[in-house]
């Protein structure tokens, strides 16, 4: 994986070599694919309508930040695993900041799951290829939803926005929660919450820390 930054994790899930980036994405060698879970476009332009002063260029920073990832991994698919939006596709600042980014990938595949944010997420508009609900490929199921797969592949999820503590700072970080047959993926948007999870019972974290990826408990 020539230019893979220092920072990723390489790990087996499934049996399958993958890599878990500090920067909130998981790359997947075999597919040449990153993969990402809870771009929340918009989130930032549906506070201030609502009368929420909140800092402007949330957008243009994560999508800054997937600039670095796809240099680095020379990915030539991206995976959003649900909620690509937050709220409706009005036009506002963030369409075009993504229509532009977009044009600057336009050789990139994207490729989106549907999430509970996404009933508005019109992908010819966006220029991403929806995928519906859920979609196995290999030994994995990717779905929005962290629910088992009655089939028993390993699932690759999102939504939960899982964050964890690291012994001696004083704050959460965003996670990977590694599970039995499941792995749910950090927020990959700056803009917003979490649910601080804990290691345990057979699981992992592994914590994005300033864009390192630093392994929390192991899997047992």
């Amino acid at each position: 994986m020539p230019g893979l930054r220092d920072e990723g994790l390489a790990i087996k899930l499934a049996d399958e070599p993958v890599v878990l980036l500090g920067d909130r994405a998981m790359y997947w060698p075999a597919r040449s694919r990153l993969i990402i879970a809870d771009l929340h476009l918009g989130k930032s332009h549906v506070f201030r309508q609502a009368g929420i002063a909140v800092p402007q260029g949330a957008t243009r920073d994560d999508l800054m930040r997937l600039d670095r990832l796809l240099e680095s991994t020379a990915a030539k698919g991206l995976w959003i695993v649900g909620d690509v939006l937050h709220g409706p596709m009005a036009r506002a600042d963030w369409r075009d900041t993504w229509t532009q980014w977009r044009k600057r990938h336009a050789r990139l595949d994207v490729e989106a799951l549907t999430g509970n944010h996404d009933r508005a997420l019109d992908g010819a508009a966006l220029d991403i290829r929806q995928l519906g609900e859920s979609v196995a490929d290999g030994p994995f199921l990717f779905r929005h939803l962290p629910l088992a797969d009655p089939h028993g592949r390993h699932v690759i999820a999102g939504h939960v926005h899982p964050k964890t503590r690291v012994p001696g700072v004083p704050r959460s970080w965003p996670a990977f929660w590694l599970r039995k047959s499941m792995t749910v993926l950090p927020a990959f948007s700056d803009f917003t919450g979490g649910q601080v999870v804990g290691a345990g019972d057979g699981s992992a974290l592994v914590a994005c820390v300033e864009g390192s990826a630093l392994m929390i408990g192991f899997v047992s």
